[in-house]
């Protein structure tokens, strides 16, 4: 496995508590998978979300499409299904209950193919040129 170094910006509590932990990486790892794992990024129930307009708020692994923000609390689900609050109210308690939170996994993107190649490609035809030319 490769190693990828970041960097994370932490405050005096959160450095108390990752100094306990006896392999901080390893933790950080294994809990970004289990993330991962909780949740989905297509409707895990379609016909749900193509009768109401959201899939089940409390399903797990969660949609990440209709709540890409987190879980909503059990008392809004509660309402929701009951039909005093609206969906949208629901997703707007849930992004007001993980505000100031960055989402951890980001939706799968569709990789493009550039229009014109990048230029650490053309960095080696140039070196090769040069080596060409110093060579005669």
């Amino acid at each position: 496995m490769s190693r990828i170094i970041r960097t994370v910006s932490l405050d005096k509590q959160s450095d108390e508590l990752a100094a306990k932990k006896s392999n901080f990486s390893y933790w950080v790892r294994k809990t970004l998978k289990e993330e991962a794992s909780k949740v989905q990024y297509y409707h895990t129930n379609k016909t749900l979300f193509l009768d109401r307009g959201l899939c089940n708020p409390g399903s797990t692994p969660r949609c990440g499409l209709c709540f890409p923000y987190g879980k909503p609390k059990d008392q809004d689900i509660k309402q929701y299904n009951q039909g005093i609050i609206s969906g949208e109210e629901l997703q707007r308690r849930t992004k007001i209950l993980y505000e100031g939170v960055i989402e951890i996994i980001d939706p799968p993107k569709t990789k493009e193919e550039p229009l014109t190649p990048p230029k650490r490609e053309k960095k080696y035809v140039r070196r090769l040129f040069k080596w060409l030319i110093e060579w005669i």
